[in-house]
C-alpha cells in the first residue's frame, strides 16, 4: 500500500478516508522572437538565424534545456485550501484609505 503525506505540512494522508490533492507544476524558459516581415522575398533566412544565435550567445543557450522543470506535490485538504487562495505565495499588502480632510 502506498503511504501519502502532505508535501507542505508533512501530515500523513489516508487515501482511503480523505481527499488528497495533486498539484502538478511545469516551468519552462521562453523568449519572444522579433517579428519578421514576411513580404520580403529576397531574405537570407540562414543569415537571420545566425544573427539571432549570435545575439543570444552560446552561453545563453546552455541553460534553456535546464530551465524546464516538472514537479508534483501531494497536498492535504487544508494545505490545498491555502494553496488555491494564493498559489504563488505572494504576501498581500492592504492599503489603508484615508479621507481627504
Amino acid at each position: 500500500m502506498i503511504h501519502y503525506s502532505c508535501d507542505c505540512c508533512k501530515r500523513p494522508i489516508d487515501s482511503k478516508t480523505e481527499l488528497r490533492y495533486v498539484v502538478k507544476l511545469e516551468v519552462q524558459a521562453t523568449m519572444d522572437l522579433p517579428e519578421v516581415d514576411s513580404t520580403e522575398e529576397e531574405r537570407d533566412h540562414l543569415l537571420e538565424i545566425e544573427e539571432l544565435l549570435d545575439e543570444l550567445g552560446e552561453s545563453n543557450l546552455d541553460y534553456v534545456d535546464e530551465d524546464y522543470q516538472r514537479r508534483r506535490y501531494d497536498l492535504c485538504s487544508q494545505c490545498y485550501q491555502d494553496y488555491i487562495k494564493n498559489p504563488l505565495g505572494i504576501e498581500k499588502t492592504y492599503r489603508v484609505g484615508f479621507s481627504k480632510n
